[in-house]
């Protein structure tokens, strides 16, 4: 007990000895002195690079859609997918909404529980399940009542279509 007492002693009389002002004085730097410019002059641009021609325009707005930009694979050329590879964190994409999808190998309604986090849509947020029929991933709502139909373009990234006929995108 007393050597807790001198130990907290101790540490307010060396936190008060760290506050004071002591020797201390404050310096400050001297601002600096505003430098000429050259005078912004008008003129023509030089023109364009025709290599450059038909390429996107970094300026411009994205797309509304993001999720039509790549449409689905081909289902011949959709590649084999296994459960365990489905689970996990993804990112879902529709309509030009992007937001985090979580798809577990807990059993639920109609196929595994899924869910979603950040979505602003009514359908994004409706999905409570998943389910892999043969190539395609098939996300739910909690009922068990299809909302989107997926295909694997790459091992990280699926395609497909909503019911509602939107473009949509699953990836990590």
């Amino acid at each position: 007990m007393r050597t807790s007492l001198l130990a907290g002693v101790g540490l307010a009389l060396t936190l008060a000895a760290c506050g004071s002002r002591g020797g201390y004085t404050e310096q400050r730097v001297a601002p600096l002195a505003p430098q000429p410019i050259a005078p912004v002059s008008a003129g023509q641009l030089p023109p364009l690079d025709p290599s450059l021609a038909g390429q996107p325009d970094p300026m411009a707005e994205p797309t509304t859609d993001v999720a039509v930009a790549a449409p689905a694979p081909d289902p011949s050329q959709a590649l084999e997918i296994r459960r365990p590879d489905l689970s996990g964190g993804w990112t879902i994409a529709s309509g030009g909404e992007t937001c985090q999808l979580f798809m577990s190998l807990t059993t639920w309604s109609g196929g595994y529980r899924a869910n979603t986090r950040g979505c602003a849509s009514d359908e994004l947020k409706s999905v409570g399940a998943w389910d892999l029929a043969g190539k395609e991933v098939v996300l739910k709502d909690s009922t068990g009542a299809p909302i989107a139909r997926l295909l694997a373009s790459a091992p990280t990234r699926f395609s497909g279509q909503s019911t509602a006929g939107r473009g949509i995108q699953v990836y990590r």
